[in-house]
């Protein structure tokens, strides 16, 4: 996983593969199947370890600028969790690139998805009262700062650089939805 994270699905070959996980190219393909398979394997543990670590944070209890810096904070944690490997992220940073295959691009839309509807959910949660129109816009701006991390870290931005633009995007979120429309 930290492999295709680094460097993305045709950057890592067979032999990179082989080397990082000490299994030759045959023990791999009968592990894990072919290269692709690999690396939506890899997307997939990805998505999980998200949906373990960072989700339950943006569904504390508290304010919504609160749970979306902590959020963003979480997922900076496994963009940044190895000072061996290039930061960023292995769905949102890599996989755009390979989503001219079916399986990756399904991947990846199904985690946006998941990242909408997380975000919609926590911000129904703290504003039940704004149209859905509304809503919708803070999710937009809420998901994309967290792409936008995926590129900027790529890019070699600092942790806590990302730390300070996630906070101000949360700030600027809540703004939107406490602003009469």
């Amino acid at each position: 996983m930290e492999l295709f994270r680094a460097k993305g699905f045709a950057a890592v070959s067979l032999d990179d593969l082989s080397e990082a996980t000490g299994l030759s190219r045959p023990s791999l393909y009968r592990a894990f199947g072919d290269k692709l398979a690999m690396y939506t394997s890899a997307m997939d543990a990805f998505v999980h370890q998200v949906e373990e670590m960072a989700v339950p944070v943006l569904m504390q209890e508290g304010g919504l600028a609160t749970a979306l810096t902590r959020f963003y904070n979480e997922m900076l944690t496994l963009y940044y969790r190895d000072d061996g490997i290039e930061a960023g992220c292995l769905v949102y940073a890599t996989a755009p690139s390979s989503a001219d295959m079916p399986a990756v691009k399904s991947r990846l839309q199904e985690s946006i998805q998941q990242l909408d509807s997380a975000m919609r959910e926590r911000i129904k949660v703290s504003y039940p009262k704004v149209s859905d129109s509304q809503r919708e816009v803070a999710v937009s701006i809420a998901s994309n700062t967290l792409m936008a991390f995926s590129a900027r870290a790529k890019s070699g931005a600092s942790k806590e650089d990302l730390s300070i633009m996630g906070a101000q995007s949360a700030h600027a979120i809540c703004t939107l939805l406490e602003s009469p429309h």
